[in-house]
């Protein structure tokens, strides 16, 4: 298949489903421009990867789209990862790994809290404390640390919305 007829085929899915192209963009992080440039034939096959992704956000199997694409032979489903595969065994392919892997992010190891008799004091966090607040949604939105959404800054005020709509959620 090539890169018309599979945007044609991608075009079609995205409209059974009426998707969007900018709910797609939403749902993929893609431009739309781009997007409909895949869907009209203007960037060749996409790889595996970007496949991977239109998938999520048509809420199809990658492996549909990665077999619609003629990768068939080369890439299976390993739980709704792609694995690279050369006919007889999944070979690692970084890309398409869920493995963990490490990386270094500061965090502040300090915080200011009031003590028995109103004073401010400094205390610093255990590594437990750090960690249960790198996924901690207050916590994030508390800390003096750049917080991005969808590649955007956070501005303060938009902190402070984000934290007024958690509050209606979940209090």
């Amino acid at each position: 298949m090539d890169a018309k007829e599979f945007g044609i085929k991608l075009k079609e899915l995205r409209k059974e489903k009426k998707i969007t192209l900018l709910d797609m963009k939403a749902r993929t992080g893609y431009s739309d421009s781009y997007l409909s440039q895949i869907e009209n034939g203007y960037k060749g096959l996409p790889k595996p990867a970007l496949l991977r992704k239109l998938a999520i956000g048509l809420d199809i199997s990658p492996i549909y789209l990665i077999n619609l694409a003629g990768y068939s032979d080369s890439y299976i489903d390993v739980e709704n990862g792609l694995v690279k595969y050369d006919g007889h065994n999944p070979i690692k392919d970084e890309k398409f790994s869920n493995e963990m892997r490490n990386i270094e992010i500061n965090l502040p190891s300090t915080e200011e809290i009031k003590t028995e008799d109103g004073e401010q004091t400094i205390r610093e966090l255990s590594d437990d404390e750090l960690r249960r607040r790198l996924f901690d949604l207050n916590d994030l939105l508390n800390m003096k640390v750049e917080l991005y959404y969808k590649n955007e800054s956070l501005t303060d005020e938009k902190r402070k919305k984000v934290r007024t709509i958690l509050e209606l959620i979940f209090d």
